[in-house]
Formats: structure tokens, sequence, C-alpha cells
């Protein structure tokens, strides 16, 4: 692995960063209680979430490139929970598990990790019992936030992206939105020569920031000068979407919108356990129809 010493610590862009405190870029008078933003990972496997995480604690802390949350498949390991890394006092990002095909089942549970509804470290599981879901959600009905999310998609862009890809990521996009009030940003790895034409895409989508990070590579990853730039432009810009969505809460009220997240994250799982009842059904009646279909024609024989 290349290692490139990074900049000094006087870059503005850093020095805005370590002095940041929720809400203190719109001067709020009123955080709800918020004591902490997180920058909540999301992105298909091997698509570069631990490598960005890399980048970022480097980046913050003046430090060399290092390998503090591994590589996922490059370096032979899945991971599959979500793991919390910690930038500034009040600034943290989590690496997450990554999504196989980012289905509805998938969606949900990114749906009430960005509500607050999951725990650090805890396993990701994408097929959870509807029991196991409404424990959950009974667990931290009464517990306070403290914690602001913002959604972050990591997209490893070697090629365009498919009308399939482009649906489900509508899906995704608008689900974050729905819940935080912020498009997720997007961070692009390797994404090469096809880099507007991936941007445009997810602009198209609704996206409102695209960071692509030209230079870096995963297998051999660097930290140099336009690199680290990019990521601290990155942060600055999670930060800024942090303080607008807290001032978002001040027409909603925050305990109005943690009842809201609870309810509707019910709703959803609900819908999909109906939906699975359903497909189930469906299986069950083709089979019996399929058994019986022999017998039935045996009756003109």
């Amino acid at each position: 692995m290349s290692v490139v010493t990074v900049s000094g610590s006087e870059d503005p862009m850093r020095t805005k960063l370590t002095q940041y405190r929720p809400g203190s870029l719109l001067a709020l008078a009123n955080t709800h209680g918020f004591q902490r933003v997180s920058l909540q990972l999301f992105g298909f496997y091997g698509h570069g979430k631990s490598s960005l995480i890399n980048l970022c604690v480097s980046s913050v802390q003046t430090k060399q490139y290092e390998d503090l949350a591994g590589l996922g498949y490059s370096d032979g390991t899945v991971i599959r929970e979500r793991r919390e890394y910690q930038l500034i006092n009040n600034l943290f990002i989590y690496d997450n598990r990554g999504f196989n095909s980012m289905d509805p089942e998938e969606i949900s549970e990114a749906s009430a990790q960005l509500r607050g509804l999951r725990l650090v470290d805890e396993e990701v599981k994408w097929d959870r019992t509807i029991e196991e879901k409404m424990e959950l959600l009974l667990q931290k009905n009464n517990s306070p936030r403290v914690e602001l999310m913002v959604p972050v998609l990591v997209f490893r862009g070697a090629k365009e992206l498919t009308a399939e890809q482009s649906e489900k990521m509508k899906v995704f996009v608008l689900r974050c939105f729905d819940i935080t009030g912020m498009f997720p940003l997007v961070v692009l790895m390797e994404s090469g020569e096809i880099q507007e034409k991936i941007s445009k895409s997810f602009h198209l989508l609704g996206v409102r920031y695209v960071i692509a990070l030209q230079k870096f590579k995963v297998q051999e990853p660097e930290l140099d000068a336009e690199t680290e730039s990019e990521i601290l432009r990155f942060l600055n810009l999670c930060t800024n979407e942090a303080d607008r969505g807290m001032k978002k809460l001040q027409r909603v009220g925050k305990e109005e919108e943690c009842r809201r997240h609870i309810r509707e994250q019910m709703m959803v799982e609900l819908e999909l356990e109906r939906e699975k009842v359903r497909k189930r059904t469906k299986v069950e009646i083709q089979s019996t129809q399929q058994v019986s279909l022999p017998m039935s024609s045996g009756l003109y024989d």
C-alpha cells in the first residue's frame, strides 16, 4: 500500500470542520437536543465504503493514509455490522453492510438506520422476522434521539447506472429525503472517464451533491492533496446539510418527528410482511393447482 503524507492542518476547510458544533453553521438557537451528527454510509458490496472512512479519518486528523476500517472484498473480509468511527468531538461516520440488490427488505433496514432505530455494532440483517422488527421499534420508542443522521451513498462507478439500478436508486434516494429531509450525498469512487455521465444520472434522481474522487484507487490507496481537499469539502457539505436538517425541525418539532419515524417505520415493516404473505399464498395456490391438474385431466382420458 502506498502512503502519501497529507498537507498541514492550516487548511481553512479543516479548521471550519474541527470548529463545528451541531447548529453552529446557521447559528441555530435550538438544536432539538442533537448532540452529534453521524454520516451513515450506504452502498453495494465492494464499492468503497470502508476506503471512504479511511480517507475521512486520515484527512481530518492530518494522518498518513491508514487502513482503519478494512477494505471489504479487496482484503477478503465482508463487513456485516454497523461500525462507528469518530472524526471530531461531535461528528461520526458509520460503516455498514453492503447492499446485495437494494431490494425492499434492504431499503427497509436502511430506513430503520436513518430513523435512529438500530444500534451500533449490531449485525445488519436483511431478513429479520416481523417479531424482531417490532421488538426493536418498541425498544427505541422511548429513547431520546441525540444523533442526527446524514445519508451518504458510496458508488464505485466503473460502469454507468443501468435502468434497473436507476429505478432502485430512485426509491432509495426518495426514502432518504422522506426520512431525513436530505437527499443523500453521493461519493463516486473510481468513476474514471464516465464520471460526468454518472454524476448526471444521480442529479436526475434528485441528488444535490456528487463528489468524485478521481485520483483515488481502492486497490492502491493514496491520500494526495487533491483527494484530501475533496474529502474535506465533502465533510463540510455534510455538516451544512445537517444544520439545514435541524433548521427544518424547528417547523415540525423533534418529538413529533420521532413519533412520525416510529409510525412510518412500523407501516413499512407491516406492508413488507403483508407482501411476503401474499407471495407465499400465491406460491401455495400455484403448487396446489399443479398437483391437481393431472387428476383433473384423467377424467377425460
